[in-house]
């Protein structure tokens, strides 16, 4: 899932949803090399560092399905 962060001051950002509970996201933001996380207080999102965030959009990509798991035998490993 795409979004659009909206931070205090009104600068915007680009992230990829990586993984969401109830009360948590972790997310990917443009530009940036690590991943950032979001905790629910209340009604508002709150980054790591304790800053109000705002969604501006969210946007799917598409449906999602579970990968099948694939074993793979000793013998048939490329090395």
């Amino acid at each position: 899932m795409l979004t659009i962060l909206i931070f205090p001051g009104g600068r915007r950002a680009e992230a990829v949803l990586l993984s969401s509970t109830e009360d948590s996201m972790r997310l990917a933001i443009a530009g940036r090399k690590d991943t950032c996380e979001l905790s629910r207080d209340g009604e508002r999102w709150i980054s790591e560092s304790g800053v109000p965030v705002e969604f501006g959009a969210m946007i799917a990509l598409g449906k999602v399905e579970q990968a099948k798991p694939r074993t793979m035998h000793a013998g048939k490993l490329p090395c």
